[in-house]
């Protein structure tokens, strides 16, 4: 038992001696207990700066992300309308290209029937002058007279004489044998004094009334030359083609081919072709 007054120190020794063995020890002067008191209250002072300037970084990016999603809501209800009204466009569009195709497809339909009552109408005419000019000429010719007569009048070069034969021939017998070789002569007697464009229309009479003739597609293929030679290359190239479509056998497809490609090369030329 301790006595009264006496001091604990074996306690105090042990106490300290427990604290030394645990590391747990800290002494600070109260010097540096000042000093680490202003240090923790400038931390804190930063810390609360920093904060302060965090905050108000936070709200500016919230307004601004507000901002944005203001503009990409009106944005979207924009090009939302924008993208109706192409929509709305486009559908006037298809509209007036249907009313358009309605229409042109009528006008070519009354194109093709105007152009047919108009063949009709010159075939009648060629013939009931064919039959007004054979009135006023030798009538008792046989067709096989009238061929051998206008092919003599050919090779001799006499191309008035020779048409007129051939003429007389398709209006007289127009069901012969040699009906559509005088119409194919009639359009060669042309070409020979270079009156291309009278020659194409003979040659198309040969195709448009003897399209089964051995004669239909040489007709064609020298309509395309015909054209050729008036630089028509457009519609010389257009014979060449359709010739070939309808007369996909003929001996002349290779060289309708041919001068088709020398057409196309020498389409910008104005020597070779003006249209």
């Amino acid at each position: 038992m301790t006595r009264p007054g006496t001091p604990r120190s074996g306690f105090g020794a042990a106490a300290l001696a427990a604290t030394l063995l645990s590391g747990c020890f800290w002494a600070t002067t109260k010097s540096e207990g000042e000093t680490l008191r202003r240090d923790v209250d400038a931390l804190d002072a930063r810390l609360a700066t920093k904060e302060e300037d965090l905050e108000d970084k936070v709200k500016k990016l919230e307004s601004i992300i507000a901002e944005a999603t203001k503009v990409l809501k009106r944005n979207s209800a924009d090009l939302g309308a924008d993208v109706e009204a192409m929509r709305t466009e486009m559908r006037e569009m298809h509209g007036l290209l249907t009313a358009a195709k309605t229409y042109v497809d009528q006008v070519q339909h009354d194109l093709d029937a105007m152009k047919a009552s108009h063949d009709q109408r010159l075939a009648s005419l060629d013939q009931r002058l064919a039959a007004l000019e054979v009135k006023g000429a030798q009538t008792n010719l046989t067709a096989d007279e009238l061929w051998t007569q206008g092919k003599t009048a050919f090779e001799g070069a006499s191309y008035n004489d020779a048409r007129d034969k051939f003429k007389r021939l398709v209006a007289q017998f127009p069901g012969h044998e040699r009906a559509d070789d005088a119409q194919y002569f009639r359009g060669e007697a042309y070409f020979q004094e270079k009156d291309y464009d009278g020659a194409i229309r003979e040659y198309g009479k040969v195709w448009d009334k003897y399209a089964e003739s051995p004669l239909a597609d040489d007709a064609m293929f020298r309509a395309g030359e015909a054209a050729q030679l008036l630089l028509h290359c457009t519609e010389a190239r257009a014979y060449f083609g359709l010739m070939r479509q309808k007369y996909p056998t003929s001996s002349l497809k290779k060289k309708s081919e041919d001068k088709d490609k020398d057409l196309k090369k020498g389409a910008k030329d104005p020597k070779v072709c003006v249209s």
